[in-house]
């Protein structure tokens, strides 16, 4: 089965009054995205991205942002293969549709680019994130010793996979 998306306009989630659009803008603006990255992640081994180093990871081929207001997804995609860079929702807006709306704008922005699969790296203790990954239809399928460096030490992450070109299945 073929999917499509409109990437400049998906709806929002249908329990979100007035809701606003996610969007795919054709140049997303590094600063509103450092800021968002820094509001979403609050944990000591969390790195915040500054304005330099969005603009740098906005600047490598392949690489595409959905977002609203309070939250975004940037993706990579070479050749078969998509790879999730950094992924948040603002704290206040979480477990009310929007990391589904991001994800599934992503994975199908992905699809329709020519990506047969879609790769991810996140933190055990994270257990939100595994399990929107994992009602997606995300699998883990390794781990990355020492991956995230913090005050205390490094920590491992997980490694997830998704095969894209089927129905996705959120539950």
């Amino acid at each position: 089965m073929i999917m499509k998306v409109h990437d400049t306009n998906l709806s929002p989630p249908e329990d979100i009054d007035g809701g606003e659009p996610i969007i795919c803008p054709a140049q997303a603006d590094p600063a509103f995205l450092a800021d968002l990255h820094k509001g979403g992640f609050t944990s000591a081994y969390e790195q915040h991205w500054n304005n330099k180093a969005m603009s740098e990871m906005l600047a490598m081929p392949g690489v595409f942002v959905h977002q609203f207001s309070a939250g975004f997804i940037m993706t990579q995609i070479s050749f078969e293969t998509a790879e999730i860079l950094t992924f948040t929702v603002l704290p206040g807006l979480r477990r009310k549709g929007y990391g589904v709306a991001l994800l599934k704008a992503a994975m199908l922005h992905a699809f329709n680019k020519g990506a047969t699969r879609m790769l991810l790296e996140v933190a055990p203790d994270r257990e939100a994130a595994l399990g929107l990954y994992s009602r997606a239809g995300f699998k883990r399928i390794g781990v990355r010793k020492n991956y995230y460096a913090g005050p205390e030490g490094k920590r491992d992450a997980f490694l997830m996979e998704i095969g894209l070109g089927t129905e996705f299945n959120f539950r």
